[in-house]
């Protein structure tokens, strides 16, 4: 006799109903591992004239190429000047995403940038000035590898910027946000929150002035609240797209192995983003690292050293995106690209820019000396 004679109520079983991507046999066990796709259908689908802006960690920055390669509005409300090269404009942070905020790692990073933006927020510790005499930008290390020449040039850059910002809040259609990281560098006076631990290349450390801070999921659920809560009050009809960056911790301040502060800090992540967009209709979710770190694919999806993202991985994942939220009729060729105000320099590169970098040379410069 079968189970089903022995037990009548597994006819009423619910999960005799649910899809076949609900279950793991079919879903999972039963595809060869190059169409396992964990993205199902969503009602958001962005055509060739929806003004879509980025931001977020280095692994978002993929995704604002796949939009210019796709021939969809990337909007650039910061562009590079007319006579930059391309190699220039993805050096001084031009047009890598919609504004020239650099990367933006944690949630609480993009709120008190939109505060900054509309004046609500002013950070008491936000510039140094170097031995040489140069000022940066410790907000944005890496949009001016050469710092500027005075501090009032500085805050007339960063004025310029923040108008940039209001403009990209108030008429953005589609915001692809990537959270990259829940580990940060707080200022002790006011809360400012930095890209970088300041003193790692730009700026000077203190422990008096800064200190160390991993977000839980209620603090990263409230930062995302109350960026959704601004950009409403802006521009009520803007849609957001969460992400989460499937690039591992370059290295970690708690007192345990980097893989488990990984773990924690993804989980983190991907638990808010789930929370956010349960609350908000405004919102969706894609699964980019779900696709790269859990489609069995590692050995493949990462480099030699199991932190990169291969290319082959981006593709995928982009390819995956694209079909997910574009009109289908419009990303089956690749058109040129259609890009409001300036074509990115940085679109053409496979490289991207993280400013983890500055941490890799302060470290290196430490050991050398």
């Amino acid at each position: 006799m079968t189970p089903k004679q022995f037990n009548p109520c597994y006819v009423t079983c619910p999960y005799r109903d649910v899809p076949a991507t609900s279950l793991w046999a079919s879903a999972i066990a039963s595809l060869p591992l190059d169409q396992l796709n964990p993205q199902l259908p969503s009602p958001l689908r962005m055509s060739q004239r929806t003004r879509i802006g980025t931001a977020g960690s280095c692994f978002s920055q993929h995704i604002s190429r796949a939009l210019v390669r796709k021939g969809l509005s990337f909007q650039i409300v910061e562009p590079a000047p007319e006579w930059f090269t391309p190699e220039d404009r993805a050096n001084y942070n031009y047009e890598v995403f919609s504004a020239r905020y650099g990367n933006i790692y944690t949630a609480l990073q993009l709120v008190q940038l939109f505060e900054r933006a509309y004046g609500r927020f002013q950070p008491e510790d936000f510039c140094w000035r170097s031995p040489d005499g140069r000022w940066f930008d410790l907000l944005r290390p890496r949009i001016q590898p050469n710092g500027f020449a005075s501090r009032q040039e500085l805050v007339v850059d960063q004025q310029c910027h923040l108008a940039a910002v209001r403009r990209l809040f108030e008429t953005v259609e589609v915001f692809i946000f990537t959270l990259g990281l829940t580990e940060a560098w707080l200022s002790r006076k006011d809360g400012t929150v930095y890209p970088t631990c300041p003193g790692c290349g730009v700026g000077e450390f203190s422990p008096e002035r800064y200190c160390f801070h991993n977000f839980t999921v209620a603090e990263v659920t409230a930062h995302l609240d109350a960026f959704l809560n601004g950009l409403r009050a802006v521009n009520p009809g803007a849609h957001v797209i969460l992400t989460v960056s499937p690039v591992p911790l370059a290295a970690t301040m708690e007192p345990r192995h980097v893989l488990q502060s990984t773990i924690y800090s993804k989980s983190v992540l991907r638990v808010a983003a789930e929370e956010t967009i349960l609350r908000w209709s405004n919102t969706s979710y894609f699964c980019s690292f779900e696709i790269i770190t859990a489609t069995f694919r590692s050995h493949e999806f990462f480099t030699a050293d199991r932190r990169s993202v291969a290319p082959s991985a981006v593709d995928l994942a982009i390819s995956l995106f694209l079909k997910q939220f574009s009109s289908s009729d419009e990303t089956a060729a690749e058109p040129a690209p259609k890009i409001e105000h300036a074509t990115p320099g940085s679109s053409d590169g496979s490289e991207v820019i993280c400013d983890e970098a500055i941490v890799f040379a302060a470290l290196a410069d430490h050991r050398a000396a």
